[in-house]
């Protein structure tokens, strides 16, 4: 089904006031990690350590989050995922109205048969 131009150019708008409605977010994905102690202490779990890591610029970062901060930290980097999303459904959608006048008329296929002369496939005949 194709859509027409207004249908699209309104979608485009919905898409940019989604994206421009988040106000954070942060690139990377939020881990937990847990340490086990050293001897001679009795192994014990500690932990949680929140760890923010991912990649800017082409360089791996990582940096240690809060215990109190890792609820607001997860949904930025939720916000950023979301916001990446929204970016590809952008371009998506103002590529299809670049494409649009672009797209010749519809028509059923094999509406205008070729004719071609039956005899044009034999051989000629021998002189």
């Amino acid at each position: 089904m194709k859509q027409n131009l207004d249908d699209l150019v309104q979608k485009r708008q919905s898409i940019l006031l989604q994206m421009q409605s988040i106000d954070r977010l942060r690139r990377g994905s939020l881990s937990k990690q847990f340490y086990k102690s050293r001897p001679p202490a009795a192994p014990a779990r500690q932990g949680p350590y929140y760890v923010l890591q991912g990649f800017f610029q082409g360089k791996k970062f990582s940096e240690r989050i809060a215990p109190d901060q890792a609820t607001q930290v997860e949904q930025d980097v939720e916000n950023y995922r979301r916001f990446q999303t929204l970016a590809e459904e952008y371009v998506t959608v103002s590529d299809q109205i670049t494409r649009l006048p672009e797209q010749p008329p519809e028509s059923k296929k094999n509406s205008s048969r070729r004719r071609s002369p039956r005899n044009s496939s034999r051989k000629p005949p021998p002189s």
